[in-house]
C-alpha cells in the first residue's frame, strides 16, 4: 500500500492529486517527479517550495519511476529502508548515507573535519557552553555554566559560538549545500534573547565566496560528505 495513502489525510491527498494533474498538462502531458521517501514533505519545507516552483510532481511511490529520488523523513535518526537500498543499488538517492544528525553525532564529525573541538565535556569544561537536545528541531536549547557535576542524557554540549554583531543582535549564516556546492549563503539577524529560536528580523542574500574563504569553503563540503549530506542547509557562525 502507498506510504502516502497511509500517512496523508484525505484531503491533503486530494490536494496531490490535483497538484499531479496540473503539473502534468504544464509539463506537457509528461510527468516529472521527485521521490521523497518514507514521507511527503510539508508545504514548509524549502524543498516543496523548490518543486512547487520548478514544476516538478512529489511521490512517495518507490515502485514507480522517478526523476530524481531523495532520503526524506522528518525525524533525527533515521530507519533502514530496502527500497530507498534497492534505488540505491542503481542510481543516486540524495541523502542516503545520512541516517544520524542528532547533535552529538554533528559534533563528532565537525571535531574530526574540522580539527579544532565543537563538542566539549561539561563535567570538565570551564566557563559556558550550548546546551542543546540531541533531537533535531527541538528548540530547547539553552547556555549552561560549567563545570557540571553531570551530563544530561539525551543533551549535546558544544561550545558557546558568539555571533553578536552590535545592538542586541545576532549574526547567523545559513549555508545550502547542494552536491558539497554552495550556491548561495543567506546572513540572518535575530534578538539576543531569541538565540536558541528562528525569529529572524531581516535575511540578505551573499556569495559563498563574499563570506567564507576558499579553505572554509572546501572544508563545508568536506563535512557534508562525512556527515553523508548531498543536500541540506545548515548554519554557521562566523566563529566557528
Amino acid at each position: 500500500m502507498s506510504l502516502l495513502r497511509t500517512r496523508t489525510p484525505l484531503k491533503a491527498l486530494i490536494g496531490y492529486r490535483s497538484r499531479f494533474i496540473r503539473l502534468w498538462i504544464r509539463n506537457g502531458f509528461r510527468a516529472r517527479t521527485i521521490l521523497c521517501y518514507p514521507e511527503y514533505p510539508h508545504k514548509k519545507t524549502v524543498l516543496f517550495k523548490i518543486c512547487r516552483e520548478a514544476g516538478f510532481n512529489i511521490s512517495t511511490r518507490p515502485d514507480r519511476p522517478c526523476d530524481l529520488a531523495i532520503a526524506w523523513e522528518n525525524v533525527t535518526w533515521r530507519d533502514e529502508y530496502p527500497e530507498l537500498d534497492r534505488i540505491a543499488a542503481g542510481e543516486k538517492v540524495l541523502n542516503h548515507a545520512c541516517r544520524d544528525i542528532s547533535k552529538s553525532h554533528l559534533g563528532e564529525v565537525f571535531d574530526r573535519v574540522f580539527g579544532y573541538p565543537l563538542t566539549v565535556d561539561p563535567t570538565t569544561h570551564e566557563g559556558e557552553c550550548a546546551k542543546k537536545n540531541d533531537r533535531n528541531a527541538n528548540k530547547s536549547g539553552e547556555i549552561v555554566h560549567c563545570p557540571l557535576e553531570q551530563r544530561e542524557e539525551g543533551f549535546a554540549y558544544h561550545r558557546l559560538v558568539r555571533s553578536d554583531c552590535g545592538d542586541g543582535l545576532l549574526e547567523e549564516i545559513r549555508v545550502p549545500v547542494i552536491d558539497a556546492l554552495i550556491p548561495m549563503v543567506f546572513i540572518k539577524h535575530k534578538a539576543a534573547e531569541d538565540r536558541f529560536r528562528s525569529n529572524w528580523l531581516d535575511v540578505t542574500e551573499k556569495e559563498a565566496q563574499d563570506v567564507f574563504s576558499d579553505e572554509e569553503i572546501e572544508k563545508i563540503g568536506e563535512f557534508c560528505r562525512a556527515f553523508g549530506l548531498d543536500t541540506q542547509c545548515f548554519l554557521e557562525n562566523r566563529e566557528a
